[in-house]
């Protein structure tokens, strides 16, 4: 078994002394970390728990889009709010750690182009009318044809 990398220790002499670890788990082809260690480190009560061998386990990638079967039921199923994938909780709106981590960078995002649309309305934008194009760059010949 191959010993433990970080950047710390790449710079100094020491080997681990006094590092924290995360142990990653495989279950069912998918790659996990405990909800123990994890919840220690960050938010995971809106992420979906997984059972493995009487431990339970939070999915690190989601999964892909072929995996899973889009099954037409008249029940209301929860799915996953970024992927889309069937949450087998109510309480829970992510199948992993990597869908709550994109939805949270979208949140920030839509926050940052409100501020700054509110910003460009109060300029006034001077556009130079020779800027434009007369005519579009693609599209259908203007020329006669040769037949």
């Amino acid at each position: 078994m191959g010993s433990a990398f970080c950047e710390d220790c790449l710079y100094h002499s020491h080997k681990h002394v006094g590092h924290q670890s995360l142990r990653v788990y495989k279950s069912s082809s998918r790659v996990g970390l405990r909800v123990k260690s994890i919840r220690k480190l960050m938010d995971v009560s809106d992420i979906q728990p997984y059972t493995c061998n009487s431990s339970k386990l939070i999915y690190i990638n989601r999964k892909g889009r072929n995996d899973h079967v889009n099954r037409m039921n008249s029940r209301k199923v929860d799915k996953c709010e970024v992927c889309g994938h069937e949450l087998q909780c109510y309480s829970s709106k992510f199948c992993s750690i990597e869908c709550k981590v994109q939805s949270e960078i979208e949140v920030e995002e839509t926050e940052k182009e409100e501020v700054g649309i509110s910003i460009s309305t109060t300029r006034l934008l001077q556009v130079d009318p020779n800027s434009f194009r007369k005519r579009m760059r693609k599209g259908t010949p203007l020329r006669s044809p040769f037949f």
